[in-house]
């Protein structure tokens, strides 16, 4: 017989428990009503006569029977009044003697009709015996309850393993089942043995915990392994149901894993379990340890591992995952009100759930009172500051688990900015090795192929783009993390930016400077490094070295070596490669001296067409040298009709076709079509407007062809054909269809306060 006090759900898991279970006792479907403010009604159905019934839940477990009744007094008996249903049920998880039952129907009367109209534990107990299926949906109520510790702890091989199950089972009560469990359930059962894997603090081990509870429940008997497969082999029995359990089977030191031939050893269990019905094994490690050993190991490498796992990723989380692991951390915890205030206050819990840096483990920190070191006023800074900048969660992988060409990867790439070609971090790789005088202490290659293999889904991700292929962080909290700890690392910050060959670098060095994150003094240092290796090796990009000219223009230590490199530039400009570059060399460095004629101009810029970026610059260029020489202008204005006509091309498909043209059925059946051109360029006129006043310059202001004259460059009778090649007239209706429906997230009502 079930025998729950409750304590595993939190109040909303509690009100879908004691509604399936009413549901089932009186053979009735109960409407369920949203999370949220509710006026005293959980549930309800109708009765044959067509009275509302109503059902309420009230979860107070924390309070007890003096709580439960203040609130029914207080709250409770003015709603039922205002609502006046024909009948109430009561539903509450604390226990209930008679006289409790006397006073509450005495209390809520005449809604509550009889004593056995109010459920309270005992009752909701003797329904989960009389309907073991609604039972076996509420997951975390029996994973959870005592009657299942007696029976995992009896599952579990003598000592260690039954210590490991009586501590996943007293955390169990936070755990929130989301995709990533039912995925890793499947994989498991289809495949026997699962490898989950994942970034620090994501929730691997949290899930591999419950799958070992809910399968010990299931008779299995559990084994947890500690060092060595030998443990399992020694009790592992043919004909009996077992599962085993590896936490980070590869440990911090997977070299000393493959060598003492553990690889070897893992893939023969792993056959062994696979062939044998009985048996189940589940695998955790760190996303870069097991890259680690799966690159360092012939064995895994011949046994395709990666086939076997499962990772957990957060990106896989839902808005609402995310939201009922907060609330679940938050109604579990021992936090005083005044702390859990503090997250309520202007719905702040929106700003955990959407934060970038979200993680379970840090929600965990931040809600366990013996990590909160503040007072209540302070709660919400001291979140804040945790979220921002969560050290603690990436320290140990980044600087213990990883090697040093790992982290020079990780570390060119957040000071690129957080995102870098392949090429480029490829090429920034070899020469960062190289000037750091890194050497490999083991047997292995560390090659660019192989550590960025490593670095994949712990610290990059890499993205295949159209024309590309790009590296990003994996998370934005590492970016965090890597800036709190070196940005006072000069040295190692001077090597990382003269390694990298990116105006993106240049971009972040500025910024990170502007923003005090570097020291000015550091800045300007890393600077002046940049500068020399620019203009003394000849592998650097020409717009590298022209960004790195203009932040150094007003140095007059500087001068001399940046007008002989432009000079030289200028007196062949299709080395520069792009029109910007040479609009920022003709404006930022104008000198009669650096360039005396526009000719080259004219013969250069004149058969090119320019972007929006281009015409900005070449203005700038125009307005900054005072220039009047007339074929400059009309190379400029020509430029930027061409630009505007494309722009207004380009937005064609903003035009309502659907308000402008019509279609009708003469006598003889023929269609016959006409369009309003009027209105058509009436929408043009507007679109052309905008565009307009989005120009940077008065300059091109006064340049730009008025938008008339734009408008007559455009073929109206064009558009119109393809309107009608496109939707036929039938279709007409449809244009015109509009959906105005929308659906909240529901996690404003997942966080309402009852």
């Amino acid at each position: 017989m079930a025998d729950y006090d409750f304590s595993q759900l939190n109040d909303k898991e509690f009100e879908v428990l004691a509604n399936d279970l009413l549901s089932n006792l009186l053979g009735q479907r109960i409407e369920r009503f949203k999370p949220g403010k509710d006026s005293g009604v959980d549930g309800r159905f109708f009765s044959l006569s067509g009275d509302e019934v109503i059902l309420q839940c009230k979860h107070y477990i924390k309070t007890g029977y003096t709580g439960l009744f203040s609130k029914l007094k207080k709250t409770e008996l003015p709603n039922l009044r205002k609502l006046s249903p024909k009948q109430y049920y009561l539903i509450t998880s604390i226990p209930l003697s008679r006289k409790n039952k006397q006073d509450i129907r005495s209390l809520l009367s005449p809604f509550i009709v009889r004593d056995d109209d109010i459920f309270g534990k005992e009752d909701l107990n003797d329904l989960l015996s009389r309907y073991p299926q609604i039972e076996e949906k509420h997951y975390k109520l029996w994973i959870s309850s005592t009657t299942v510790l007696e029976r995992i702890v009896n599952n579990a091989i003598k000592g260690r393993s039954q210590h490991e199950i009586n501590m996943f089972h007293k955390n169990s009560y936070k755990y929130v089942q989301t995709v990533n469990h039912q995925a890793a359930l499947e994989k498991l059962e289809q495949c026997r043995v699962v490898i989950i894997t994942g970034e620090p603090g994501v929730g691997k081990t949290t899930l591999a915990e419950n799958l070992c509870l809910h399968f010990a429940n299931r008779n299995y008997e559990f084994v947890d392994i500690e060092e060595s497969l030998s443990e399992a082999e020694n009790i592992y029995s043919p004909r009996k149901q077992q599962i085993f359990y590896f936490d980070d089977f590869l440990g911090s030191n997977y070299f000393e894993a493959i060598e003492n031939k553990k690889d070897a050893h893992i893939i023969k269990f792993i056959d062994r379990v696979k062939a044998d019905r009985t048996k189940l094994f589940i695998l955790t490690s760190r996303t870069n340890i097991l890259n680690n050993g799966v690159l360092s190991s012939q064995y895994f490498l011949n046994y395709k591992i990666h086939k076997n796992e499962c990772l957990i990723t957060i990106g896989a989380l839902s808005q609402m995952d995310k939201a009922r692991i907060l609330y679940n951390h938050l109604w579990f915890s021992r936090l005083p009100e005044e702390y859990i205030d503090e997250v309520y206050k202007d719905r702040r819990y929106r700003d955990i759930i959407k934060h970038g840096n979200f993680n379970p483990r840090l929600i965990e920190f931040i809600t366990d009172i013996e990590r909160v070191p503040v007072e209540s006023s302070e709660y919400w800074g001291h979140i804040l500051k945790t979220i921002n900048n969560p050290k603690d969660i990436w320290n140990d992988c980044f600087k213990i688990q990883n090697n040093a060409f790992v982290r020079g990867l990780v570390l060119l790439t957040v000071f690129n900015g957080g995102n870098i070609a392949e090429e480029d971090l490829r090429l920034s790789y070899s020469r960062f090795c190289t000037i750091s005088g890194f050497l490999s202490t083991t047997h292995t290659e560390k090659d660019f192929e192989s550590m960025s293999r490593l670095a994949l889904k712990s610290f990059l991700n890499r993205n295949m783009l159209k024309k590309s292929i790009e590296y990003t962080l994996f998370n934005p909290s590492i970016a965090d993390y890597v800036l709190s700890e070196y940005c006072t690392e000069e040295a190692l910050l001077v090597n990382i930016f003269v390694s990298l060959n990116t105006c993106d670098s240049l971009e972040r060095l500025v910024r990170l400077t502007s923003e005090n994150i570097l020291s000015p003094a550091i800045g300007f240092r890393i600077l002046e490094a940049v500068f020399v290796d620019a203009f003394t090796k000849d592998d650097k990009a020409i717009d590298y070295r022209i960004f790195v000219s203009f932040l150094l223009k007003k140095d007059p230590d500087k001068k001399e070596a940046i007008v002989c490199f432009l000079r030289t530039l200028i007196k062949d400009p299709r080395q520069i490669g792009q029109l910007g570059n040479l609009f920022t060399i003709l404006t930022e460095f104008w000198d009669e001296q650096l360039v005396s004629e526009y000719g080259f101009i004219k013969t250069w810029i004149g058969e090119q067409s320019l972007d929006e970026t281009e015409i900005t610059q070449f203005a700038r260029f125009v307005e900054y040298t005072d220039c009047n020489d007339v074929d400059i202008i009309d190379i400029l204005r020509s430029g930027l009709k061409e630009y505007l006509l494309e722009e207004l091309d380009s937005q064609k498909d903003c035009i309502d076709m659907s308000k402008a043209v019509t279609c009708s059925t003469s006598y003889e059946g023929d269609i016959d079509v006409d369009y309003d051109a009027d209105l058509i360029e009436t929408q043009f006129d507007d679109i052309a407007n905008d565009i307009l006043k989005d120009l940077r310059s008065d300059l091109l202001r006064d340049l730009a062809p008025s938008t008339r004259d734009l408008i007559k460059e455009i073929d109206i009778d064009a558009m119109v054909d393809s309107y009608l090649s496109s939707y036929g007239p039938d279709d007409s209706d449809d244009f015109r269809s509009t959906s105005s429906s929308s659906v909240g997230d529901g996690i404003e009502d997942l966080f309402e306060r009852g």
